[in-house]
């Protein structure tokens, strides 16, 4: 364990091979050799879709394609309109290339790294293990980025979701909201104190930890400070630590954290290892969770779901209408 954690962070190491493939399991595909004789099936605006094309897409998205060339099967026609609408899109994020801005990539990939626990390095050295570049993750990162501005412009800013649905959905589905076991969310932020520390170090080191929490306390952004300030491993996290039971802490972090509400942070708490100013993120009581706790949760659910119908639609009519798709039996 971390000497300046009070709680260990397991798994990291896989969880981001995981996400990073995922990421680049997307990457723009590139140009044909010139002596790609497959068969054309298919084209969008006169780009050609081949065989070779269909087989990689059903490799991609794990469908089962046992003959590519038969274009009356419900198989091979499930995945060439799969293949159409990936076209489609490519096309349209076009449009979106230039409303995409380098501080913004800078952030989504510090968002990257925060949510799955890595450091910039850890990030770097995981990309060059994979055989790719921090330049393509880079540029898929933009990609990403562009879809997700598209689909926001295009269909989420036309769903409406009524308070009524929400109340109903949680109305029914009250195993959804249920909480078996007291959970917290926190993050912190360590002043540490050196072994042996006079008391000179040990009152320093208040008066930092004192410090910081007035300039949060005046609305400084934790992550941030975090990020600045705190001697503890998770500072790359901006702080975060996950969540926690009931007796997985220390006992003086627990006994503050109990008269914390969330949102709050505490004052500073001395333990061996320093001063901790920790944030209650989030605390879930044993109980069905009360409607003003979830309901932006729920709403959000909603929206995703009714989006990603309207997505569809909007994909295989709107689109298909704008641009010009041929297919060849």
């Amino acid at each position: 364990m971390s000497p300046h954690c009070f709680r260990s962070r397991a798994g990291v190491a896989a969880l981001i091979a995981g996400c990073i493939a995922v990421m680049l399991c997307a990457l723009p595909r590139g140009v044909r050799a010139q002596d790609d004789v497959d068969r054309v099936v298919a084209s969008v605006d006169g780009d050609p879709i081949t065989v070779r094309d269909l087989k990689a897409f059903a490799a991609v998205n794990k469908v089962a394609l046992n003959d590519p060339g038969d274009l009356n099967s419900p198989e091979t026609k499930a995945v060439l309109k799969g293949v159409i609408s990936e076209r489609l899109l490519e096309s349209e994020i076009k449009k979106y290339k230039n409303q995409v801005e380098d501080r913004q990539i800078d952030d989504y990939i510090a968002n990257f790294e925060q949510s799955n626990g890595l450091t910039d390095a850890q990030l770097r050295a995981q990309l060059q293990a994979q055989g790719h570049t921090y330049e393509e993750f880079r540029k898929h990162a933009r990609l990403e980025m562009q879809k997700m501005l598209m689909i926001q412009k295009e269909v989420r800013a036309r769903v409406n979701i009524s308070p009524a649905e929400v109340k109903a959905y949680y109305d029914s589905h009250p195993d959804e909201f249920r909480v078996g076991k007291e959970r917290f969310k926190l993050a912190q932020i360590l002043i540490a104190v050196p072994p042996n520390a006079t008391a000179a170090q040990i009152d320093a080191a208040r008066a930092r930890a004192e410090s910081v929490r007035n300039q949060l306390l005046k609305g400084a952004d934790f992550n941030a400070l975090a990020r600045q300030y705190s001697d503890d491993d998770s500072k790359s996290q901006g702080g975060e630590l996950g969540e926690f039971s009931r007796g997985e802490m220390l006992d003086q972090i627990q006994a503050a954290v109990d008269r914390l509400k969330p949102g709050e942070i505490s004052p500073p708490i001395q333990s061996e290892h320093g001063f901790h100013l920790v944030k209650l993120e989030a605390h879930d009581e044993v109980g069905i969770k009360p409607f003003s706790q979830v309901s932006a949760q729920i709403r959000e659910k909603l929206v995703g779901q009714k989006a990603e119908r309207q997505f569809a639609a909007w994909v295989n009519n709107d689109l298909v209408k704008q641009h010009y798709v041929e297919t060849f039996n």
